[in-house]
């Protein structure tokens, strides 16, 4: 089978994360996959095996890109494209449905992740067309299906590499002194707009709170516009010399500041399937999470504590219930670890290859159809 991606960047967000987990491990079973691609960065996944094509644009708006795509398809040609994030959603399903491929529109998030702009119209007018929806949640399912109630929609859970993860250790990253201070992490992108909103303000509030009652080490690992504004506030609140911004880590690196943190906080406002909870789950680490329907989806009150991220001194009280009866927060971390067992990289990319096959054998059934017609 024969599968080319779209995507706009390689940079490590959640959508190109779990591409980079899925792509080899297609070419591992047999299969030939393509990705063609805007741009990359630090944090863009190792891809072995597949065939990589850079495009070219002086913007997103380029109409050059459309052209590059149509050369594309017709020197790959590909049996399946799955294209990954708005940018490609709208261009490359054009693109798939003018040169007759079957294509696949992934959904990484929920309702509340899309705004009512011309783009996310845009998005849903041409993704009628697609010969399959797949959502990582029942909240991305949900979405669609009030959108497009006939369409062919399916759920594909996200994968972890669980074998990697478990052979990382516990460490905390270069550059940060070694104490016996309990650590408060957050892991993913630093942003508060229509991109996503990760409620930073109130986990600082938040810790502003936790730092009253212990001495903690806040962590926060990832990058984002919001970086220089909570900066400010760690100045602000008196928070300077007990936060720390790490920027971008290896995944390897951030899992291994998992095992070592005390608390994993997530206050996000909405989620698809998310990625950095899931790794912290599977990495054994106690959570504290926004009560949301998508962390609902893979956790209850055995394995996590929940609070509502407007209501400040619920959050804090909730991280020092956890820092201060560390045995129960073990408990229901090892509660949570249970259940990514099942998570695996192959059993996402099995799933993906029966979903391919299906679209396949009913678009030759239509083709067959149409010659006996």
């Amino acid at each position: 089978m024969r599968i080319l991606n779209l995507l706009p960047h390689l940079s490590g967000g959640g959508a190109e994360r779990q591409f980079g987990y899925l792509a080899p491990e297609l070419v591992r079973m047999g299969h030939r996959v393509d990705a063609a691609y805007l741009s990359s960065g630090p944090a863009k996944p190792e891809l072995n095996g597949v065939m990589m094509h850079p495009l070219r644009a002086a913007n997103n708006y380029d109409p050059y890109l459309f052209w590059q795509l149509v050369r594309l398809i017709r020197g790959v040609r590909p049996d399946i494209i799955h294209t990954w994030i708005l940018q490609m959603d709208i261009l490359g399903g054009v693109v798939a449905g003018l040169n007759g491929v079957p294509w696949v529109l992934a959904e990484p998030s929920s309702e509340l992740a899309h705004s009512q702009t011309w783009k996310h119209r845009l998005r849903v007018r041409v993704g009628s067309g697609a010969s399959a929806i797949v959502c990582n949640s029942r909240g991305g399912d949900e979405y669609w299906k009030t959108l497009l109630p006939y369409s062919r929609r399916y759920i594909v859970p996200n994968g972890l590499p669980l074998d990697l993860i478990g052979r990382t250790a516990a460490a905390l990253p270069p550059g940060l002194p070694r104490s016996d201070t309990d650590v408060v992490l957050y892991v993913g992108r630093l942003v508060s707009d229509v991109t996503g909103n990760k409620n930073l303000k109130a986990l600082f509030a938040a810790l502003a709170y936790v730092s009253q009652r212990q001495k903690v080490l806040a962590i926060l690992c990832g990058a984002g516009p919001q970086r220089g504004e909570l900066q400010t506030m760690t100045q602000k609140m008196g928070l300077e010399p007990n936060v720390h911004f790490t920027g971008y880590l290896p995944t390897p690196s951030v899992w291994a500041l998992m095992k070592k943190a005390s608390v994993f906080v997530s206050l996000s406002a909405y989620e698809g399937r998310p990625n950095a909870v899931m790794e912290a789950m599977a990495c054994g680490c106690p959570l504290v999470l926004s009560d949301i329907p998508a962390h609902r989806e893979i956790l209850d009150e055995s394995c996590a504590l929940f609070v509502d991220p407007s209501n400040i001194q619920q959050t804090a009280d909730a991280i020092v219930q956890i820092l201060r009866n560390a045995d129960a927060g073990k408990v229901r971390a090892l509660i949570a670890k249970e259940k990514t067992m099942g998570w695996s990289v192959a059993g996402m990319a099995r799933n993906y290859e029966k979903l391919y096959g299906e679209i396949l054998s009913s678009q030759e059934h239509k083709l067959n159809n149409r010659t006996k017609g």
